[in-house]
């Protein structure tokens, strides 16, 4: 049987880019896959006549007409065709009022609230907006965006370990945030506390509060968004993994679907193929794997053959947060639903360590609604949206949820997200709703395969954030053969960083395999 250079484990959105990779180097790849379609969380389904996006809520890095992103550069390297609709905005927050709340005023929408934020695009434009929301904050938010230029220059130097630390005298920012959270870095800067959590929206994206959260990986993901907004696939994001499914054979690579693989095979103290569906046994030199650490270490190999040093860190990570998603096809418009943004985050308060408290237990009035009509406007048929509501949790929180009380649950979860969005936005959705979906930490689990269903991997700590992680991949591999990428690899989840942490893998590999190493 054929030997491959590279056998790629999974093809969520890091495998294929690796696969795609190492194809488009001369390498033979095989891609294998467990479903019968390419993308992971990357896809799309229909229900009536409605086709909804899974999970992606936008992308950043997709660039402006006339200059393309970091996410768009990554299809441009291996040539995959993808039709991007280009959004110039960020987010939206608002925070209903409680009562006694000293600063609560009522917005456009009627609501009494004490935050209402609109932020745009452009690193000037979002610190005058800020400012004008939070007076005092313009020159500490500026000084934010600045260190992030400077930031982007430090993480080029990281990626050729080589040069350290010489290489990094030229941007010395960088060693003063290193291992600073978000809330001492903006303490630091001065930012006012109200203006900071503002600033701090997209924490959520990333799963770690701001006292938590690595201050220069949060300034990577908010410079991405306002540098030139946001975009989305025309055709969902299905149209990117088809698009690099297809540029994978053009490349001369092989995916098999329907190919679950059940077992590492190891020789020599390392890997040397793996069995597919329980029976089938294929070989390779080198291999790069999309799953997720603990299911190999506990599923796919014998304990005897894991490193300590792999048993040690995954006892010493948390597992990410977890999602829940209500999607809703409905059948009027959004300008008759009186929807005006594509992306509003709802919090019960403003402070994202508050949040985060909140959400260790099961629905607690944290909400982002998303109208994919602002940016796709024919995305449904005439006359119709549609929405998706998310809201995440942290741990097993459905544990005591009995099977048999299961339907109930959701149900009374997804009534629960609708009526927190229509009372924070003053307007009416569960009359118009035609289609609905519901989507708890078991749905996505079943379908992932990942511990409690988090799409998110490991949670980026103090001790655990991108900077350390990215100094450290090489040796965090578990084999001199063998690479993770995706979500619980240095960048935690993202579709862009599934992207380069599968484009990463596979230079490491081609230029390994090239020099005969």
């Amino acid at each position: 049987m054929k030997t491959y250079d590279v056998i790629v484990i999974g093809a969520g959105n890091g495998g294929l880019a690796a696969a795609a990779n190492c194809a488009k180097e001369g390498l033979s790849v095989l891609l294998l896959e467990r479903h019968n379609i390419p993308g992971g969380s990357a896809s799309s389904f229909v229900r009536g006549r409605f086709e909804f996006e899974p999970s992606l809520h936008e992308l950043a890095g997709i660039g402006d007409e006339k200059e393309a992103g970091t996410i768009e550069e990554v299809f441009n390297r291996i040539d995959a065709d993808v039709e991007w609709c280009r959004h110039d905005s960020t987010f939206r927050l608002v925070v209903p009022a409680k009562e006694g709340d000293e600063d609560a005023f009522v917005n456009e929408d009627g609501v009494l609230v004490t935050v209402d934020a609109r932020m745009p695009v452009g690193f000037e434009a979002f610190s005058r907006k800020l400012d004008e929301l939070v007076p005092g904050s313009y020159n500490s938010c500026r000084k934010a965006f600045d260190l992030s230029i400077n930031m982007f220059k430090a993480f080029d130097c990281l990626e050729d370990l080589s040069k350290l630390p010489g290489s990094l005298k030229d941007v010395p920012d960088i060693m003063t945030m290193v291992s600073h959270t978000m809330k001492e870095a903006l303490d630091d800067l001065g930012m006012p506390k109200k203006a900071q959590d503002i600033f701090n929206t997209y924490w959520c994206y990333m799963g770690s509060p701001a006292s938590q959260f690595d201050f220069l990986y949060y300034l990577c993901v908010l410079h991405s968004y306002v540098r030139s907004g946001t975009g989305i696939p025309k055709h969902r994001s299905h149209e990117m993994s088809l698009a690099i499914d297809k540029k994978i054979r053009d490349f001369g690579g092989d995916i098999w679907y329907n190919s679950e693989v059940t077992k590492i095979i190891m020789k020599d103290g390392k890997p040397a193929g793996v069995v597919v569906n329980g029976e089938k046994e294929v070989y390779g030199k080198q291999f790069i794997c999309n799953s997720y650490p603990y299911k190999v270490f506990t599923e796919l190999m014998d304990k005897k053959d894991v490193p300590e040093m792999q048993l040690r860190m995954l006892n010493a990570r948390k597992t990410a947060c977890t999602l829940t998603t209500v999607y809703l096809g409905m059948n009027k418009t959004k300008e008759e639903l009186g929807i005006t943004d594509y992306s509003v985050f709802i919090a019960p308060d403003s402070d994202s360590d508050k949040q985060y408290e909140a959400a260790q237990n099961y629905f607690s009035g944290y909400c982002i609604i998303n109208c994919l009509n602002e940016i796709i406007p024919d995305c449904t048929p005439e006359g119709t949206s549609q929405l998706f509501l998310t809201t995440m949790t942290f741990g097993d929180v459905m544990k005591n949820i009995r099977p048999q009380d299961y339907k109930k649950f959701k149900t009374k979860v997804a009534e629960d997200m609708i009526e927190t969005c229509e009372k924070a936005l003053n307007i009416s959705i569960k009359p118009y709703i035609e289609e609905i979906e519901i989507a708890l930490p078991p749905t996505f689990a079943r379908y992932l395969n990942t511990p409690l269903g988090t799409p998110y991997g490991y949670m980026l700590e103090k001790w655990d954030s991108m900077l350390p992680r990215t100094i450290q991949y090489i040796t965090d591999q578990p084999f001199d053969n063998f690479y993770f990428c995706g979500a619980t690899q240095e960048r935690g989840d993202g579709y862009g960083c599934a992207y380069y942490t599968g484009e990463k893998a596979a230079g490491l590999v081609v230029k390994k395999m090239k020099e005969g190493k």
